[in-house]
């Protein structure tokens, strides 16, 4: 084994790897517990006796695909890097050449696990931001452009890394590697910030609307707010996924060793945000959210061309003769509102017995 002690880096490769392993190890116990709940979000309905599994037909295939395959990538990016560790310290004579080979399949095995588990990651990021804006494209389109760039880094550094010509012995903090490492986390952590501004911008305008339609409607019932509180979770879970993604870039600019303990907690963060988003969604609530974007384009049709017929209430939620007031999903907890008027003249706006049921929309 070569003697490290030699090596003029503060932070020598040997090192780095193997504390890497050890942060890499210690995020995913974490994880694993997410995936626990995520799982139950996915598989299981209902509390209490009406507790059950969902049906085939019931699930959502798209994102049980997506959480098993973080999983997979997850555990599998964890085994080889004990894996590597052990080749190198134990089978190897010399430790630091055989971390230093980049054409090693595990060096080629282990980038793409972290490519594809933070493309995987931003894609959910900015799915669950389209469904809150309504399933609106133009809405999350300089976050698709972001992506793209992003997917051409990904495969830029892939390919530079598994290109016979690239040099052997090199570190990702090579000149060959870096840049792609470079421009990659720098576009992930701007796309990230991106998306959740916007995201916990709509949030917070559902918030204003629903407060609005309460205090025309002259409700006396204390409404918790609770969107600011789902603002702040939001907005506190994209900032520690960010943060390790800015980190990660600013480890890789001053060509430090601890680029490597940096990126495995990245993959395995990555796997965690998304466990937390998905446990805090589900199926209803997009449906939901839906809704209340049709309802918003509804309102703003009526105001510019008012009926007899119909009228706005608050801004926000539309009602009529021939139309049923939505349920409106903002966030997790339910808090409901019951309001029956007298019928008078004004049957046609506030017919007898009305029920509005405000959720809150989970992001």
């Amino acid at each position: 084994m070569s003697n490290t002690t030699t090596n003029p880096n503060p932070f020598p490769l040997t090192a780095a790897q193997l504390s890497g392993n050890f942060c890499e190890t210690l995020f995913y116990g974490m994880y694993l517990v997410t995936f626990t709940f995520c799982a139950r979000t996915l598989l299981i309905t209902g509390s209490g006796r009406e507790e059950r599994w969902l049906r085939l037909h019931e699930i959502r295939w798209m994102m049980m695909i997506v959480a098993l395959t973080l999983f997979a990538i997850c555990t599998f990016d964890t085994a080889i890097g004990l894996l590597h560790n052990f080749h190198a310290f134990v089978q190897s004579e010399d430790a630091e050449k055989e971390l230093l080979n980049i054409a090693d399949w595990i060096n080629i095995a282990r980038s793409v696990n972290q490519t594809v588990a933070m493309i995987l990651g931003d894609f959910v990021l900015i799915y669950r931001c389209w469904i809150v804006y309504g399933r609106r494209w133009l809405v999350i389109t300089p976050s698709l452009i972001l992506y793209l760039g992003n997917l051409a880094m990904a495969a830029k550094l892939i390919e530079v890394e598994a290109n016979p010509k690239t040099h052997r012995d090199i570190s990702l903090n090579s000149s060959q590697i870096r840049p792609w490492w470079l421009a990659f986390f720098a576009i992930t952590a701007i796309q990230n910030i991106l998306t959740t501004a916007i995201l916990i911008w709509r949030i917070w305008r559902v918030e204003k609307q629903s407060e609005r339609f309460m205090n025309h409607s002259g409700s006396m019932v204390h409404q918790p707010r609770h969107l600011r509180k789902v603002i702040r979770v939001i907005a506190e879970s994209g900032a520690a996924y960010t943060t390790c993604v800015f980190v990660t870039f600013l480890v890789s600019v001053t060509q430090s060793n601890a680029l490597y303990p940096t990126s495995d907690m990245t993959l395995i963060t990555t796997g965690i945000a998304f466990n937390v988003i998905l446990v805090r969604s589900s199926a209803r609530r997009d449906q939901q959210f839906t809704v209340f974007d049709q309802n918003e384009r509804t309102t703003i049709l009526d105001s510019a061309h008012r009926t007899a017929g119909s009228t706005t209430i608050g801004g926000s939620i539309n009602f009529n003769r021939h139309s049923k007031p939505q349920d409106i999903e903002l966030m997790g907890t339910k808090s409901e509102l019951h309001s029956t008027h007298r019928r008078s003249s004004h049957d046609e706006i506030y017919p007898a017995g009305i029920k509005i049921t405000t959720t809150v929309v989970q992001a």
